[in-house]
């Protein structure tokens, strides 16, 4: 599925991060409109995985943005608020396993894609794009590359 396209769409924990960190001027409000666009058209998701991964990167006390959880709890309810939320199983990470077999995946962008699968999600935005364009019926998109209309 191409962007424009309706159904629901994941975003990877990248696309989260950069929508909440202000330090990168091209590609903060790129994700936020990209969130907000999804959220308006009830297409917006995210899976268990990108929420758990968000919080303990914003907490990071050695890159900014450092949060404390009081803040991150703030965000991840307003995230959770605006989107979907897929969880993320053992079969999930059966799955995962299968596809670093077959496509060479990273393990956690193997459970991502798993996550869309499972939940008949077509469409992943994310900047960490894998070798092919589409696997098994999910599609990636970099929200942030030149023909997207991103840096």
């Amino acid at each position: 599925m191409r962007p424009g396209k309706k159904g629901p769409a994941l975003v990877d924990t990248n696309v989260v991060i950069y929508a909440h960190d202000p330090s990168d001027q091209v590609k903060h409000p790129a994700a936020r409109q990209l969130l907000r666009r999804l959220s308006d058209e009830g297409r917006l998701s995210y899976s268990a995985q990108v929420l758990n991964e968000f919080c303990s990167r914003m907490m990071r006390a050695n890159r900014p943005p450092s949060l404390g959880p009081e803040e991150v709890r703030v965000i991840l309810g307003d995230l959770r608020a605006t989107g979907e939320a897929y969880p993320v199983s053992a079969e999930t990470a059966s799955q995962a396993l299968d596809a670093v077999i077959a496509y060479g995946m990273s393990f956690w962008d193997a459970v991502l894609w798993a996550t869309a699968r499972e939940n008949g999600v077509a469409l992943i935005y994310t900047e960490d794009l894998p070798s092919m364009p589409e696997i098994e019926g999910v599609s990636y998109v970099n929200p942030f590359a030149l023909e997207f209309g991103g840096s």
